[in-house]
């Protein structure tokens, strides 16, 4: 197959909704100057990350529910529909996060949209954000979309830390898969970071563990919101081999990386790591537990009584 050139966008975004589709659709046009094919914009890169230093009840928690409950929008909507306008431009896809509008507003569903020249090619929405309450609310499905060049799939942020979720898509067949996030610092040394580590190291294992690709899309903003919070930035293209291609450290702009997908990913599964390929090598006979719902949603019955020596020799 013909070579693709993936991009992601390291983005400072505000609580602006039309300065930072503004600023999407002149990186939609600059990703077009690079020969880009698949550009991913970060979480809720629309409207803007929450900023969840507030507690339930507080005047805070209700400005923020209400700016949400304001600006998201319906998928396909307004945004949608601007950024296919502009992919059309190019023959580009994007993918969008944004907050999507559900029940009339009264549900918020952080998502992703995937966009081509011809409207919305599929939504994904975080399905790992329990923490999110009461802002957004959680997904409930892991689809995967055809694109010319490859099987795709979409990661929102912590979805990454959890390797069960991108092991389906694999075994789905996407070797695409595109994470747009809002990955935070723990702290304001980029050295020193244990958060800014755990996404790197998050992103090389999943794309290493599944032998596909990975595009990491995320905020770069520094000091903001109620605790001056820095964002890693670090977007990024991991390769099947799990290695780092393409990075930005915490600028704003576009990072990206040329090759043919398909070609790569079979040579990882053939040749990279000891020639092995670690989805025909998996024993799913033996992860009943990874799937278990019983230490989640306990059954009604109570657990047998132990039996005495007495009652043992009688039955």
């Amino acid at each position: 197959m013909a070579p693709v050139t993936l991009a992601a966008a390291n983005v400072r975004i505000e609580h602006d909704k039309a300065r930072n589709l503004a600023k999407f659709l002149e990186m939609i046009d600059e990703a077009a100057a690079k020969g880009v094919d698949v550009l991913v914009l970060p979480e809720v890169g629309l409207q803007g990350y929450a900023d969840f230093a507030f507690g339930l009840g507080d005047k805070g928690t209700a400005a923020q529910k209400q700016y949400y409950f304001r600006e998201s929008e319906p998928v396909p909507g307004p945004s949608t529909e601007a950024i296919r306008a502009k992919a059309a431009e190019h023959g580009m896809y994007v993918q969008l996060g944004l907050a999507e509008r559900a029940a009339h507003g009264n549900v918020i569903l952080n998502a992703t949209a995937l966009i081509g020249p011809d409207g919305v090619v599929g939504v994904y929405r975080k399905t790992h954000n329990t923490f999110e309450f009461p802002y957004f609310n959680a997904g409930q499905s892991a689809p995967v979309f055809d694109l010319p060049f490859a099987r795709v799939a979409s990661l929102i942020c912590y979805d990454l830390a959890f390797p069960e979720l991108m092991r389906v898509f694999a075994l789905k067949g996407a070797t695409l898969v595109l994470n747009s996030t809002a990955w935070p610092m723990k702290g304001h040394d980029p050295n020193d970071d244990y958060h800014g580590f755990a996404m790197d190291l998050s992103a090389q294992a999943n794309a290493f563990f599944n032998q596909s690709w990975l595009v990491v899309a995320n905020h770069c903003e520094k000091g903001v919101y109620s605790a001056g919070l820095d964002y890693w930035g670090h977007s990024q293209i991991v390769d099947p081999y799990g290695k780092v291609v393409a990075m930005l450290t915490d600028e704003e702009g576009l990072v990206t990386h040329t090759a043919d997908l398909d070609a790569t990913t079979l040579a990882s599964r053939t040749e990279g790591f000891f020639g092995l390929n670690l989805l025909q090598d998996r024993r799913p006979d033996l992860y009943g537990p990874i799937v278990a719902t019983d230490p989640y949603a306990p059954t009604d019955r109570p657990a047998p009584t132990p039996r005495g020596p007495l009652d043992q020799k009688a039955g």
